[in-house]
């Protein structure tokens, strides 16, 4: 029977595994250079992170070297931040201003800025020196924030997994490498609010809290990828069965869910490391943990902390944070997979090491970390549901019942359902994205003229996720719907503007909150849409209003306009993948597209009644769709026809407006 008790101490893997710290002299040497294919990395303490060569990092580096829009969080005993490694890959809470005094994101903390200190309940998440402490534990938090992003090629000191990503500082363990569950559940809560991608936890604990299972699952539910410590023994060195003796939260999950990644740790031979627990059940894959180097605490004041860089520091809480490391890489060339098609992109691209370890084949996971073969794997599932997982949806015209279709890649009907009352003959105005941030594309649907200003939010499953009304709810306009991130902070918003007599544009979140200021567009918009047209990392509205094409910022100001006659559908999409979006527009008779400023881009091809575009397979390179009748058509950039689909039947009296879902 488990102990369910309100407060769990957890400890500190390197209480007991980490050895000594030999710092690396920096100042007086040159820096150490080794060579890539194409790339050099000048980091002066490169040569002694023996992990990265082993785990294939400096191959992995020339595909990608992470990306600053993924956020870590690393729950730790405080990191840090201005630390020459650190300091430009730290989290800056976007939605705080500093030094105010004011929680201004309502997140339920003062001046959070960089993260949050659960021990001080301050916001200053940083190791403290002040009270009595062990070197180990000041040192622990750097030393993990810097074997995942510690900043690559700066000819100073090491290199994390991936060179670019933001630290999300978390401190939930005091300067004796202490905490408990209620700290830790803070944390993640704290995390799962904030935007973190992925949750670092180098800790373990012997107990069992079912608050801290439940904060765990809604967290992995979210779409959080969560990386645990398999822990270590201390106490005969030959390391516990997770099978018999159950630790957490590295043994998290229920019913086949593989809530937490669980990492063991490997020698230089890929031995298992003779501290390291292990086992079936709770263990995904193994990373190396012993004789490692990464960035230290550093105080001019202490002599005991006089090092930037040093070692040899062993334990599982060093192997973690190469795995969350991967993880930034693979999300940086995959930004829309899912915690479950990166944790199976990291399990089933490792080195086998069954060979290594006779007395441990199957219970250190499907093998070694390997990176350079991670950032080129594709996950199994995708590949066996390519052509049956939701590609394109469909939706009702005026007159017909407010029906949502759903197809496969081949153009297959997988699944239809009601938008709206089935009574309710207005059409149904959809937009395609990820508005709830979680990696999946959510369906947004907006009644048409006729109907009340109802916003209904479904997953690609038809289930209905959410529900709002973006006007008043006497209003009977309808109301068209576009996604877009207008401020440029990475999270995607809903955009409406009523269906008839539109001249109002309000933004709001997934959960139907404004998120931003009305913009009044100073006329009566027929269609609405967004994209990037000036490359500024935020999109613009674009708006047909009579004969006239528009490109406003999100405060209304007009930075582009141009002259279409008869424009019957519109859409916005990068074609030539350089960062300008373009203007893409139907007559009727001929598909064009046109810069923000009416500059003709392409001859164009034979007309369409509607226009959409999107990644249809998945190569960053946006196809236009067009519908005639009951046909689509898929275009490529260079305006060849690459696909003829008839959905509903060549012979469909039915009119719809079709989308691809870019993934």
């Amino acid at each position: 029977m488990h102990n369910f008790s309100k407060k769990l101490v957890f400890v500190h893997l390197f209480i007991f595994v980490f050895g000594f710290f030999t710092p690396v002299c920096q100042a007086e040497e040159s820096p150490a250079k080794f060579y890539l294919a194409g790339l050099t990395v000048s980091d002066i303490g490169v040569e002694y992170q023996w992990h990265l060569q082993k785990i294939g990092a400096p191959d992995a580096w020339i595909e990608t070297q992470g990306s600053n829009d993924i956020v870590v969080a690393v729950i730790d005993s405080g990191v840090q931040m201005d630390h020459p490694d650190l300091k430009n890959n730290i989290w800056i809470n976007p939605n705080e201003i500093s030094g105010n005094g004011l929680d201004d994101d309502n997140n339920g903390y003062i001046d959070d800025v960089k993260g949050w200190d659960f021990i001080e309940n301050d916001n200053e998440p940083e190791p403290k020196l002040e009270n009595w402490h062990t070197e180990i534990a000041i040192h622990h938090g750097t030393a993990v924030a810097g074997l995942i992003a510690a900043e690559g090629n700066n000819a100073f000191a090491g290199a994390g997994v991936a060179w670019k990503a933001k630290i999300m500082v978390l401190r939930a363990f005091d300067e004796l490498g202490e905490s408990d569950t209620v700290i830790v559940q803070r944390a993640i809560e704290y995390a799962m609010k904030n935007g973190a991608d992925i949750i670092n936890m180098s800790f373990v604990g012997l107990g069992y809290s079912r608050d801290l299972e439940e904060t765990i699952k809604k967290a992995y539910q979210q779409g959080i990828l969560l990386v645990a410590a398999a822990g270590n023994e201390s106490g005969n060195n030959h390391g516990t069965n997770l099978d018999n003796i159950k630790s957490y939260p590295v043994c998290f999950g229920e019913n086949g869910e593989n809530w937490v990644l669980g990492v063991a740790g490997v020698d230089k031979d890929d031995k298992r490391a003779e501290f390291s627990n292990y086992g079936k059940s709770c263990i995904d894959l193994s990373a190396p943990a012993t004789d490692i180097y990464s960035s230290l605490f550093y105080s001019s004041k202490d002599s005991d902390f006089n090092k930037f860089f040093g070692g040899k520091l062993n334990g599982t809480s060093m192997s973690v944070p190469q795995v969350s490391g991967a993880a930034v890489l693979i999300k940086a060339i995959h930004p829309n997979y899912t915690n479950k098609e990166i944790t199976e992109v990291l399990i089933n691209s490792t080195d086998n090491i069954d060979g290594a370890n006779p007395y441990f084949a199957g219970l250190l996971g499907s093998g070694r970390l390997n990176v350079a073969k991670t950032v080129g794997y594709e996950p199994i599932s995708m590949e066996l549901n390519k052509e049956q997982e939701v590609k394109y949806v469909l939706g009702s015209n005026p007159g017909d019942e407010p029906k949502i279709w759903l197809l496969d890649g081949k153009g297959d009907v997988k699944k239809e359902f009601y938008a709206f009352a089935p009574s309710f003959r207005g059409g149904v105005n959809l937009a395609l994205g990820d508005v709830d941030n979680d990696g999946m594309t959510e369906i947004v649907a907006g009644a048409g003229a006729g109907g009340g200003p109802h916003i209904r939010i479904f997953n690609l499953s038809g289930e209905l996720e959410y529900q709002f009304f973006a006007y008043d709810t006497n209003n009977r306009n309808g109301v068209k719907v576009a996604i877009g991130d207008l401020d440029g902070n990475g999270k995607s918003k809903i955009i409406t503007v009523e269906a008839r007599n539109g001249k109002r544009v309000r933004v709001y979140n997934q959960n139907g909150i404004e998120a931003g200021k009305e913009i009044d567009i100073a006329g009566i918009a027929s269609q609405i849409a967004l994209g990037d047209m000036n490359k500024d990392g935020k999109d613009e509205i674009i708006v047909a209003i009579g004969n006239n094409i528009k490109t406003l910022n999100n405060k209304g100001e007009l930075l582009g306009e141009f002259v279409y006659v008869y424009n019957k559908s519109m859409a916005v999409a990068d074609m030539n993948n350089d960062g300008w979006a373009e203007i893409v527009l139907t007559n009727g008779k001929i598909v064009k597209t046109y810069t923000l400023n009416g500059r003709l881009l392409s001859p164009g091809f034979s007309g369409a009644d509607f226009v959409s575009s999107g990644d249809r397979d998945n190569d960053n390179e946006y196809e236009i769709l067009t519908r005639t009748g009951s046909e689509i058509s898929i275009w490529d950039k260079y305006f060849n026809r690459t696909a003829t689909l008839y959905p509903l039947g060549k012979d469909s009296k039915v009119k719809f407006n079709a989308y691809i879902i870019s993934r």
